[in-house]
């Protein structure tokens, strides 16, 4: 799995709503962390070039290699200066996004930010409360404001951390770097139940998991480790990631049990299938 993007859900995130924008010549607030995906970046963009990539997971760059941070599908929009990169787990939901030059746009409330032009002082008038940083290869300075990053070039003849923000206030922006307070799809409720991968806003059904013995040799337990392993159990449903309904249907102990459903990408369906109730354990 791999790379990737932005936006939101019920519980409050960095939501970029009436009041919370990014604006690119085309509105992002449909967007949220730990909802939108790949799917839905190409769909809002489409009339746009899109380039499938993969980036570094760097914490404030994306090319601090693959060694050290590991690789995440992303979407590059270059007219833009936009990477979308999905988390690791799915490969399809929208992880991290990153700003870069030609971007020119509102972060929030906040004036617009043209990189390449904005100074560091800039900033700091529009985020007062902000602190200045830096990365571990000391290749940026860092302006971290709540899950916004702001990256200035950093140069060899500069003083160590820590530094006033006024003895770099002239510099330009170099990059922006949007992070998601949690990622909601990885929330747990009740019973280990929880909204399905990828559903729309509008589900409510959860999907449920159950604890199994493990059989063969998993049944001897060593350092502790549990015989028991999660599985899928109750009514069950999959979504696609453009939040299409994949498949439906009932789990006994993650076995298919019973007729499923099982739809096309544009929610059509294409086939049933009963399923043996017949089980070993």
């Amino acid at each position: 799995m791999k790379f990737s993007f932005i936006f939101f859900f019920i519980i409050p995130l960095l939501c970029f709503s009436q009041e919370h924008k990014i604006v690119t010549g085309k509105s992002l607030d449909r967007f949220q962390f730990g909802y939108s995906t790949l799917s839905d970046v190409r769909e809002q963009y489409k009339s746009e070039i899109i380039t499938d990539t993969i980036t570094s997971n760097c914490p404030h760059t994306d090319k601090c290699g693959k060694s050290i941070y590991g690789e995440l599908n992303s979407l590059f929009i270059k007219k833009l200066g936009m990477v979308f990169q999905a988390n690791y787990q799915t490969g399809e939901l929208i992880h991290k996004v990153l700003l870069y030059a030609p971007f020119k746009g509102k972060i929030d409330t906040s004036k617009n930010i043209a990189l390449g032009k904005t100074t560091v002082k800039e900033i700091y008038k529009q985020y007062p409360k902000s602190r200045l940083t830096s990365t571990n290869g000391k290749k940026h300075w860092i302006i971290k404001n709540d899950n916004i990053s702001f990256l200035v070039t950093r140069l060899a003849s500069d003083k160590n951390y820590p530094i006033e923000f006024t003895a770099i206030e002239n510099r330009l922006i170099k990059a922006i770097i949007l992070n998601p307070i949690r990622d909601l799809m990885n929330v747990d409720f009740e019973d280990s139940c929880r909204i399905p991968l990828f559903a729309p806003k509008t589900e409510i059904h959860r999907n449920c998991y159950v604890s199994k013995r493990k059989i063969g040799f998993y049944t001897i337990n060593f350092g502790g480790v549990s015989n028991y392993k999660s599985v899928k159990n109750g009514y069950w449903k999959e979504f696609y990631p453009n939040h299409i309904i994949k498949e439906e249907g009932n789990y006994k102990k993650g076995k298919k049990i019973g007729e499923f459903k099982y739809y096309d990408k544009n929610g059509i369906l294409i086939k049933t299938k009963k399923h043996s109730r017949f089980l070993f354990w």
